[in-house]
């Protein structure tokens, strides 16, 4: 009996975002999310397909998230609407499932070619197909979800028949060409078949779950080396959610230590104020909180959670907790737009910027995907049970029942208020005792070793009164120095920010989350205040909404912050934001750049460089990239190379006449940035190919003005 339901209290601030999040669920049509699945299997769709993203390579990866979402909205508020929407698109996958096994938004062609041992690969793509296991894991686990949440009885069967159709295909591949396959961003395959072993105990899916290990991250964690620099991050976490499900399958304590050992380097040393992590997806150095408009990717802090609701179960601490609590509110709760549930992908933390949303209809980010899902998971993590102990982790209101008939009432208006109630309502058939966290930014509860106050057996009789000191404090940046303060201003766990308003706010919903890459950030105007006594220049304003005031800002909830311009960091001088480019750009060896610009690349190598922390791509013999670059503005391109590189580079548009840009090697470490003028009259969007001699590295290419 180690189970809970949990449900959100009618009104409440979760609640009603979860309501929010149910409808823009239940607004979709599952035979358009279907209808990729139906022409790559050769049937006729019902309707068409959704844009964006559905209309790419990684078509089904949404049909994955819905079930998932449909699942957890069923098991979470028992929404009837949720549960048929399911059940109808499930029967549907059941009824043109190949007779092999095999379903997805998408042929089976790069499957097939990796089976055969004799494929391509990159980091983001495999036999010429952008990460189609990516794709294909979200319907795995969409299914499981299914089954384990929705309480569909088929979709079991279902993703057995898929399962086993991707053993059979594996089982041709060597232990090698299954590393080299893992290369490229594979979801969360191994969790699939870990979780298929747990339901079934079938030892083939364990067999393969270890098979699809990935040794070139796994084994570092496994020796306690943080070695994530440069690596794309939402890749690396599903294969550690993976790998703590298998320690709690089979006991083997290398795979809690590489999973704890992550865990711990990226809440601890690679994470924002708001509890997300990367630039441009992907890690980069240790003890950095670099400041760009693509900060913070919501997929990553959405699998993080995850991850640390395994890290729980081992450990019972509250600084797991403590995290979850900080993410939830400031990221989770923060990346849904409140007037119409449109979702993030990234969460802009350069000063002056603004959050972007996506369409309904046209976008379909992997955040979109993970952001269909957010909501109907906020009840998971309010409380756990161990061993007949109630372990209450954050403070929302809601109703928690035991298996065995307890039922308990959180009542609060946290973080609005700093009161806290909890009663027991039911009194059930077995003991229970109660622990509460006592958060990091409190010192009004006693907690033990674990971080939790005791609060000895339920009775019929329980009714506990809290009140949390919340007080406002700066928490400063991991990289902020004498020479250059960095910090952030939060009333408790809740991270505040400035508002600073929405004159011309270009249309923050859109189809390509890029759009405005090149969007100027606005100025912030330093604080010159004593960090320490932070209640000499901040003032209350309207404390039942949470604002504040300093004399140059007003400060409110980040997660209440929308359709307007803002900052979560300041600084005790003028911040310097990221250079402002003028026009388009692509950042080389990053995957969402160079799949937004349609790239295209031939016997180049992705590669890394960790002094300058960047990306790029080697050239080798008879190599090029292509991208579709828009040059309506444009005057110069600038290619943004290596100092100790030597050799040229060959540029042509649209085919036309090459011409050449040098590289002369100053044998110094850095990046160096080579000008040439723009060609003719040139205008609007054109295809870029550019070439370069042996060995020689790429890593940005800008247009400017």
């Amino acid at each position: 009996m180690n189970s809970l339901t949990i449900r959100l209290e009618k009104d409440s601030l979760f609640e009603k975002s979860q309501q929010i999040g149910l409808s823009y669920v239940l607004s979709y049509n599952p035979d358009r999310f279907l209808s990729s699945a139906y022409t790559a299997l050769g049937k006729t769709p019902k309707a068409q397909t959704y844009g964006g993203w559905e209309n790419r390579q990684i078509q089904g990866h949404m049909l994955g998230h819905y079930l998932s979402a449909l699942s957890a909205f069923v098991q979470q508020t028992g929404n009837r609407e949720a549960k048929e929407k399911l059940d109808y698109t499930v029967q549907c996958i059941k009824t043109i499932q190949r007779a092999d096994g095999y379903f997805g938004g998408i042929p089976s062609t790069p499957f097939d070619e990796a089976f055969s041992g004799d494929f391509e690969v990159e980091r983001f793509s495999l036999a010429h197909w952008w990460v189609p296991w990516y794709s294909l894991h979200k319907i795995f686990a969409g299914l499981l979800d299914a089954y384990t949440a929705g309480k569909n009885q088929d979709a079991l069967a279902v993703v057995q028949k898929m399962a086993n159709w991707a053993i059979a295909g594996t089982s041709k591949m060597s232990d090698t060409q299954m590393q080299k396959m893992l290369v490229c961003e594979h979801g969360g395959m191994c969790t699939v078949f870990a979780d298929l072993y747990g339901i079934t105990g079938q030892k083939k899916y364990l067999s393969e779950a270890e098979r699809w290990i990935h040794h070139e991250i796994i084994d570092n964690a496994m020796q306690k080396i943080d070695a994530l620099q440069g690596y794309h991050a939402n890749t690396q976490i599903p294969k550690f959610i993976g790998i703590a499900r298998l320690y709690e399958l089979t006991g083997n304590e290398a795979y809690r230590t590489a999973a704890e050992f992550f865990f711990d380097t990226v809440t601890k040393k690679r994470s924002y104020v708001i509890g997300g992590n990367s630039k441009g997806e992907h890690f980069g150095r240790a003890g950095e909180e670099p400041l760009a408009r693509d900060t913070a990717e919501t997929c990553n802090t959405y699998n993080m959670l995850a991850l640390a609701e395994h890290i729980f179960d081992w450990n019972k601490k509250s600084d797991v907790a403590d995290f979850y609590e900080n993410a939830l509110y400031n990221h989770i709760l923060a990346s849904q737009a409140p007037d119409t549930g449109a979702k993030t992908y990234f969460v802009s933390l350069l000063p002056g910027f603004f959050k972007v949303y996506c369409t309904h209809d046209n976008a379909m980010w992997c955040c979109t995907g993970t952001g269909l899902e957010n909501p109907a998971r906020y009840n998971r993590f309010v409380a756990k049970i161990a061993e007949n102990t109630i372990f209450l982790n954050l403070f929302i209101a809601s109703q928690i029942t035991t298996e065995d008939g307890w039922k308990l009432k959180i009542e609060t208006d946290f973080p609005y208020s700093p009161s806290v109630r909890i009663k027991v309502l039911q009194a059930g058939k077995n003991g229970k005792t109660l622990k509460i966290r006592a958060p990091h930014w409190c010192t009004t509860l006693e907690a033990g070793k674990d971080g939790y106050a005791d609060f000895g057996a339920l009775s019929a009789s329980t009714d506990i009164h809290l009140c949390l000191d919340m007080k406002l404090h700066v928490q400063k940046s991991r990289d902020s120095s004498e020479e250059h303060d960095k910090f952030s201003i939060k009333y408790g766990p809740i991270v505040l920010a400035a508002d600073l308003g929405s004159e011309n706010l270009p249309n923050d919903t859109v189809d390509d989350h890029l759009l405005y890459m090149q969007e100027r950030a606005v100025s912030v105007a330093p604080i010159k205040e004593n960090l320490t006594d932070v209640s000499s220049w901040i003032r209350i304003k309207d404390a039942q909404n949470l604002l504040f005031e300093t004399a140059d800002f007003v400060l409110k909830p980040f997660f209440a912050t929308h359709h307007t311009r803002y900052t979560v960091y300041f600084s005790s001088t003028e911040h310097k934001n990221e250079m402002q480019n003028s026009g388009d750009f692509v950042e080389v060896g990053r995957q969402q750049s160079e799949i937004e610009h349609d790239g295209k690349s031939e016997n180049t190598t992705i590669g890394y460089d960790n002094a300058t922390d960047r990306n790029f791509r080697a050239f080798g013999a008879q190599s090029f990239i292509e991208y579709t670059m828009d040059f309506t503005t444009a005057k110069k391109i600038v290619l943004t190379a290596f100092k100790n590189d030597i050799g040229s580079f060959s540029l042509c548009i649209d085919n036309a006449a090459e011409y050449i840009v040098p590289l002369s090697s100053s044998g110094a470490t850095g990046t160096i940035d080579l000008e040439t003028d723009v060609p003719g009259e040139i205008t609007g969007k054109h295809r870029l190919k550019i070439s370069g001699t042996a060995a020689i590295r790429l890593s940005e290419i800008k247009l400017i003005q």
